[in-house]
């Protein structure tokens, strides 16, 4: 009996463990041990649920095409569900996609507006993306790109 308490404490510690896992973590854990499809199935019912860092997974997966087939439609459906959560990730692919052209018509004035809410939002990678979309704007471009930024901020009341 003595032998197996240490046994079964050891096993009860590793379900908790286990039942405590951040599930999002998880997911991402195999996502960057390039187990697509255990990533896919965990942020699948994480993002239809609400969760914003899942939907930008789910966009970047779709976006990249990693475990799953390329498809612009599907990472912009994502990717605008969880910038508009405030989820700065999201945010700069947006960003992304206006700038190329993917998935949407090339828009700098919504490229610039997405990257910059993303800097706002604590994402600095984003500032080399506003910063190069700005050296390509007209004008119009750049007063389009201020008044896109204030209405997403007046209408969101987050700021991450």
């Amino acid at each position: 009996m003595r032998k197996l308490a240490p046994t079964a404490l050891a096993a009860l510690l590793a379900l908790c463990c286990v039942a405590r896992a951040d599930p999002f973590e998880t997911a991402l854990n195999a996502f960057n041990a390039a187990d697509y499809a255990t990533a896919f199935s965990i942020w699948w019912p994480l993002a239809r649920g609400g969760d914003p860092k899942s939907q930008a997974s789910l966009g970047f997966m779709y976006y990249s095409g990693k475990g799953v087939q390329r498809d612009d439609q599907r990472a912009l459906f994502w990717f605008r569900r969880a910038a508009d959560a405030g989820q700065p990730t999201a945010q700069f692919y947006l960003g992304m996609e206006y700038f190329y052209g993917r998935g949407v018509p090339r828009d700098l004035a919504q490229a610039y507006s997405w990257c910059d809410i993303a800097l706002s939002n604590g994402y600095s990678e984003s500032l080399s993306c506003r910063d190069t979309v700005a050296l390509q704007m007209s004008s119009q471009d750049r007063r389009r790109a201020a008044q896109l930024t204030a209405d997403f901020f007046r209408t969101h009341e987050f700021r991450n």
